[in-house]
């Protein structure tokens, strides 16, 4: 069969026409670019991306014309296309970078030599506009190779790979709405597939001069199209093969080395080397507020509870309590080794803890850690405070370059900064923690006052100063402003104004916390702020969106500028429990920064200013929680329904990425040309289509002779030779011959076969239908071109 575009091709007065089967082959192209496009859109992986679709549109069509004009070597074609690739990713991210980069030279080279410095220095890491600019170039290529491969190759699934990575990265990582793009993805690379089959078949058929029926053409399609709606059925309605749950397994095995380079392009942190069983990514030491990211899936470790535990259920692993300014902005971060205490801690043997607290109670958590932070490959990551493990491990505290000598002991710990242990192996595999966590009440935290020991001064610093609270006084300090004067000023009167009527450190806290769920916007993609502006300085007082970096180092300055003895704390969590495994199962989505403000007798308590509606403010004063879901020594009457855990999160219903609120700016390319509704609709389109063509194919194909003579009465009549009252076959035959010359032979020999199956006995009738067929497959082609030549002209 040659498909509309070769038949028109025969009428043109040209010798070149596309090779057999292009026009369908060209449609199939631009379905998957728009399906990998929009998938990605959706995903948003970077801010202003809603142009993808369209870049990759351009660069199919750019590419198939260059396919198709066989003229044109192939080392010459690919050459064009990969030297347009960085100009059309520029023209489609023009607009953030110059956003973001207003000083920019205009001229090329000048402009190249700009930004080959900021690659070489590392500075492109923390800018959204380049993480765009390399995702417009991706999609360059994705539509590009994959014309490129189908048109003139002939080999669509080499032209897939580049896609389908990037495909199936979102769906890993950012699975939300992706469930129509896979349905989608499934059948048109099926159709694809059935096509170059079909097409192949036919030019082999023609280069060995076989001669095929019309029939057996009828006959793959019908086959193809069952078998591909079969196994889209199949793939979507049938259990899996196996009771085991693999999904932790696919998701850190296949696409992982690809998901780790998205999210090395779009998510500000730094990478390292990781160990040889794999590393996740994303986990960082240090809060830094650098504009929009996007937040991966994959799977970083598993839990259960062993007993009651009625503490927040946040995974620490870095306390950032000291404070720096870089180019990108005031941060803060985890120090390092420098200035910091290690002491060895024994298998199952507490630590040297300076200080005992009051109201504590103990539960133990069993992790398996799957794919330790690339970051952080030797750290083992626990909640609220360690009291045993069961390896052997070392803990750092700091303490910091400002803390008067001789406040604490060589030998002990005030609390633990950072917990490794040794090995090339890191913290992979499975080892059991046991914690302790604060039950005070409101009222104790509110009557534990503000007298803090000495060691404490380096945790209150705020402008080179604390501030004792209540009073007006300041004692300064050795190091100096990480902030700018002014911009350190209105975070403190901020503070105060917030505070008022607060006369304790407790309730000035929960103030704040208060006011920062209350007043700003959650999301992953705030407004990226002038370069000569401090990103916190923006977020408090102009945009006043951001994600938990920003809640926390908010709420962490504040409580500063008051005196209070404050820290952040990167870690993870408590992640989702999956019903197959009988665990909790903790994400690099899962990743967290929160706070933790010191209370005499009672040691760091945590608060969570963060309102994106996943953590919420944390009950105090809870000895034991109802059982989690998994806790080995609870019965199953005892176990608490999801979201009703205590701790401030909310419970293991919690979806497993936390996509936030993902808004859609419009790139240079404009907004996606297809709604959202794409996949479905393209599904229930493609559906529609299979019915229809199953419906004809077997209409067509009738079995009997009888049938064969009804249809060529409804075809004929379609194209213009309608039967008459009283006219006998063979008439009729006669008039279809003289009425369409073409189909003379096939409609006499019809008609008299016909008529000998209606009117003779019964065994010479039987002789007649082998020749009926033979001429109605010779005729049927004929009348379907001729009713397709009256649609044309009535149209």
């Amino acid at each position: 069969m040659l498909s509309a575009w070769s038949n028109r091709a025969r009428s043109l007065p040209i010798a070149w026409r596309p090779p057999t089967g292009t026009l369908p082959m060209a449609v199939f192209v631009v379905l998957i670019a728009i399906c990998f496009g929009n998938s990605t859109v959706e995903a948003n992986w970077v801010p202003d991306s809603a142009g993808l679709t369209n870049l990759a549109l351009v660069a199919a069509f750019f590419m198939g014309i260059l396919a198709l004009i066989k003229r044109v070597p192939w080392p010459v074609a690919l050459g064009i296309g990969a030297l347009l690739a960085p100009e059309a990713a520029f023209f489609g991210a023009h607009r953030a970078l110059a956003h973001s980069h207003p000083s920019d030279p205009t001229d090329p080279l000048a402009l190249a030599g700009t930004w080959i410095g900021r690659i070489l220095n590392g500075d492109d890491i923390y800018d959204p506009s380049f993480d765009l600019y390399m995702l417009y170039m991706l999609f360059w290529v994705v539509g590009g190779w994959l014309s490129w491969c189908a048109l003139r190759w002939r080999q669509p699934l080499l032209g897939l790979a580049p896609g389908a990575a990037a495909f199936a990265t979102n769906v890993l990582n950012a699975p939300d709405n992706q469930s129509g793009y896979v349905v989608s993805f499934l059948f048109l690379t099926l159709g694809v597939l059935l096509w170059t089959s079909y097409v192949r078949s036919m030019d082999t058929a023609t280069a060995r001069r076989v001669r095929l029926s019309s029939d057996a053409r009828w006959d793959f399609w019908e086959t193809g199209v069952v078998v591909m709606a079969g196994v889209i059925v199949i793939g979507l309605l049938a259990p899996p093969l196996t009771t085991t749950d693999r999904t932790i397994d696919i998701e850190n095995g296949s696409f992982r080395g690809w998901a780790e380079l998205q999210q090395r392009l779009n998510h500000p942190v730094a990478f390292g080397r990781g160990t040889s069983s794999g590393t996740s990514t994303g986990f960082a030491s240090l809060a830094q507020l650098a504009g929009p990211i996007h937040k991966t899936g994959g799977v970083v470790f598993t839990y259960t509870i062993s007993g009651s535990y009625g503490g927040p259920r946040y995974f620490r692993g870095f306390n950032l309590d000291s404070t720096a300014t870089s180019q990108g902005g005031s941060y803060w971060r985890y120090p390092g080794d420098a200035a910091a205490l290690s002491l060895p801690v024994e298998k199952n043997v507490s630590p040297p803890y300076a200080e005992s607290y009051s109201g504590q109670a103990s539960a133990t958590f069993k992790i398996q850690m799957l794919k330790p932070p690339e970051t952080a490959p030797n750290v083992l990551f626990y909640p609220s405070t360690l009291l045993k493990v069961d390896r052997t491990a070392t803990a750092h505290a700091w303490r910091g370059n400002q803390a008067p000598p001789g406040l604490l002991p060589a030998d002990k710990l005030q609390s633990i900064d950072r917990l490794s242990v040794p090995g090339s192996n890191g913290s992979a595999g499975s080892y059991a923690v046991s914690v302790g966590y604060s039950t005070a009440t409101e009222d104790q935290l509110r009557a534990a006052g503000s007298a803090y020991p000495p060691w404490l001064d380096p945790y209150r610093n705020f402008a080179g100063t604390y501030r004792s609270p209540g009073q007006a006084d300041v004692v300064p300090l050795t190091s100096s402003a990480y902030r700018t004067k002014g911009t350190l000023q209105r975070i403190h009167d901020l503070a105060v104004q917030v505070t008022q009527g607060k006369d304790n450190p407790y309730d000035q806290a929960t103030a704040i916390e208060s006011y920062l769920r209350s007043t700003y916007q959650y999301t992953l993609t705030p407004t990226v702020p002038p370069r000569d502006v401090d990103p916190l300085d923006y977020f408090l007082f102009t945009s006043k969106e951001g994600y938990c970096e920003y809640f926390a180092s908010a709420m962490g300055d504040m409580l500063k500028s008051l005196g209070i003895p404050t820290r952040l704390v990167n870690g993870y969590g408590p992640g989702s429990f999956d019903e197959k495994l009988s665990k909790y199962v903790v994400r690099e989505s899962d990743i967290h920064t929160w706070v933790e403000a010191y209370f005499p007798g009672y040691g760091w308590i945590p608060f969570e200013p963060t309102p994106d509606g996943t953590y919420f403010p944390i009950p105090r004063g809870s000895a034991s929680a109802v059982c989690a879901r998994d806790s080995e020594v609870c019965s199953s009457g005892d176990q608490v329904a999801a979201g009703a855990e205590a701790g401030g999160v909310r419970g293991p219903d919690r979806g497993a990425l936390d996509t936030g609120e993902l808004g859609l700016g419009g790139g240079a390319f404009g907004q996606s040309p297809v709604p959202g509704g794409f996949p479905t609709l393209l599904v229930a389109l493609a559906l529609l289509i299979a019915g229809i063509w199953l419906f004809v194919s077997r209409y067509l194909r009738p079995r009997t002779v009888s049938g064969v003579w009804r249809r060529t009465s409804l075809l004929s009549g379609l194209a213009g030779v309608k039967s008459r009252a009283g006219e006998t076959p063979i008439e009729f035959g006669a008039r279809l011959a003289r009425e369409m010359p073409e189909a003379a032979t096939p409609a006499r020999e019809l008609a008299q076969n016909f008529a000998v199956a209606a009117y003779a006995p019964h065994d010479v009738a039987a002789a007649t239908r082998t020749p009926v067929m033979a001429a109605w497959e010779e005729l049927r082609p004929l009348l379907l071109r001729r009713v397709r030549g009256r649609l044309k002209l009535a149209s």
